[in-house]
């Protein structure tokens, strides 16, 4: 019987607490290449934490590490340019329904209520107090029809908003800080560590839209090529493995984590030591992604018929 992904995966794990690490080196094959895409955030430290601290070397992996505006962009170079990307939930069901070959590979991150990464916020001059009032308001939000968007759509419809009575405009997390504070717009979808931020300056927390999705739910993930990943589960369980070890390295050694998150995010020191690090999970399955496409077709963002089974790699 040929092993499955899962037992690989552990197989990797239980070796590595043996003898950390040195598994593939020592057999003098050259590592396999990866070529693997992601955007500048803590969401993904693991993976640059595994880059830094040579774990995916010691999993007998060649990453190579490519840094992108937006993760979306990324879906069409897959299976040629790219070989795994981080994605979300919406990135994976969008891109199936669209027609195209992908599956998840594992999670991220989750959005939990004891560890809150996103939140919708209104401005203290807005006269927003409640998601109700925000009929006929202008909100900042980072993509329409992505994850932070979906879930902000959802808890408008439950919320009694009806979302075509507001007004969305797109733009970058940073600069909704500066929008906001110009009065320019009424609220934003917004994270750490700009959430922060901005609730310390005054400005008016409306909750956390992820919630209305599930708690925990599935906020951040890995995506490849449905050809590529069924053709290299070896490559994919090396590269779950080592995220798991990053993801363990994070919870024993944060400070030597935040460092490695200073490096890659280039962010003053003072954010890098107060900003609220996402809780990791590499667990990623079929009722994960279940949740966002039920989300989705709430909001009427979604008629395609999917089988979530399908868009996770077994």
């Amino acid at each position: 019987m040929m092993p499955t992904r899962r037992s690989m995966i552990l197989g990797l794990l239980g070796t590595a607490a043996v003898q950390p690490s040195r598994v593939f080196a020592q057999g003098g094959a050259a590592p396999i290449k990866i070529r693997v895409a992601s955007v500048i955030s803590s969401a993904w430290l693991p993976l640059w934490v595994a880059k830094d601290k040579g774990i995916f070397l010691e999993k007998g992996l060649d990453v190579e590490i490519m840094s992108v505006q937006n993760l979306s962009t990324t879906i069409g170079a897959l299976g040629r340019q790219l070989d795994i990307s981080g994605a979300t939930a919406i990135d994976i069901v969008k891109a199936a329904a669209s027609g195209l070959d992908v599956v998840g590979v594992c999670g991220n991150t989750l959005e939990t209520a004891a560890n809150r990464q996103m939140r919708l916020i209104a401005g203290k001059q807005s006269g927003v107090t409640s998601i109700g009032q925000l009929i006929g308001k202008t909100i900042g939000t980072p993509s329409i029809n992505g994850v932070v968007h979906i879930a902000t759509l959802l808890a408008l419809k439950r919320g009694g908003v009806d979302a075509k009575g507001v007004r969305f405009i797109e733009m970058m997390f940073p600069n909704m800080v500066d929008q906001l504070k110009a009065q320019r717009i009424d609220a934003v979808e917004e994270v750490e560590p700009f959430v922060s931020a901005l609730n310390k300056a005054g400005h008016v927390d409306l909750g956390d839209p992820m919630l209305q999705v599930g708690d925990p739910v599935t906020l951040t993930s890995w995506m490849a090529n449905g050809t590529w990943a069924r053709a290299n589960p070896e490559a994919i369980a090396r590269y779950v493995a080592a995220l798991e070890e990053a993801r363990a390295y994070i919870a024993a050694h944060e400070v030597e984590a935040r460092e490695v998150l200073a490096k890659w995010t280039r962010l003053p020191k003072d954010v890098i030591e107060n900003i609220v690090l996402p809780t990791y999970s590499t667990a990623l399955t079929a009722t994960h992604i279940s949740a966002w496409i039920e989300a989705m077709r709430e909001t009427g963002q979604l008629s395609a018929e999917l089988n979530p089974s399908s868009l996770v790699l077994k």
